[in-house]
């Protein structure tokens, strides 16, 4: 880019007719353009920019698609109870590692799994509670429009996208969730690993 700099004198108003003097910078845009026939690796999905989302090798590559697809959460096939227990399970179990390996209570024989799993289920009754007002404040009427296609036909919503069945999947976190704190605390006390 190339700068000049030059003076011009100005007056402001309710002064004397003291000019004041002020520099001006005045630029000369260069413009940069892109080769046209460069190859685009990421791209709107379906070329439409305004959906907001992009469509990256890693996010289109079809073994990420399948593994997204079976993610308890999109599985549209199962009822909401159902995957709640599954995600809970899994987190219940999950959470009180950290808590029996990291806790304050680390160091104390015997108190640690006790502790840790007492606090894998508070934060397990903390996340159902975030749950419950979540949907609570997302759900509060049945959308006016169903779903349709472009063609026009009917498509059935998914059962967790309503207040009852968010209920259920809170419901089903909640009893899944303490079931995986219970399953580790049983596994710290038999195996011998802990002992």
């Amino acid at each position: 880019m190339a700068f000049s700099v030059a003076t011009k004198p100005t007056l402001r108003l309710g002064q004397a007719s003291r000019p004041v003097f002020r520099t001006a910078i005045s630029r000369s845009v260069v413009r940069v353009r892109a080769a046209d026939n460069k190859a685009q690796v990421i791209q709107p999905v379906n070329g439409d920019p305004f959906v907001g989302m992009l469509e990256t090798p890693v996010t289109s590559a079809p073994i990420v698609a399948n593994y997204l697809s079976n993610l308890p959460a999109y599985r549209t096939g199962v009822a909401p109870l159902l995957r709640g227990v599954e995600i809970g399970l899994a987190h219940g179990f999950l959470l009180t590692g950290p808590f029996i390996k990291l806790g304050p209570l680390r160091n104390v024989e015997g108190v640690a799994e006790i502790a840790g799993c007492m606090s894998g289920a508070g934060l397990v009754l903390i996340l159902a509670l975030c749950l419950s007002i979540y949907g609570s404040a997302q759900f509060q009427s049945e959308p006016p429009l169903g779903v349709k296609t472009l063609s026009g036909r009917s498509v059935t919503r998914d059962p967790l996208q309503s207040a009852k069945g968010w209920n259920d999947f809170a419901a089903g976190f909640t009893v899944g969730g303490l079931s995986g704190v219970a399953w580790a605390y049983i596994l710290t006390q038999t195996l011998p690993y802990y002992s």
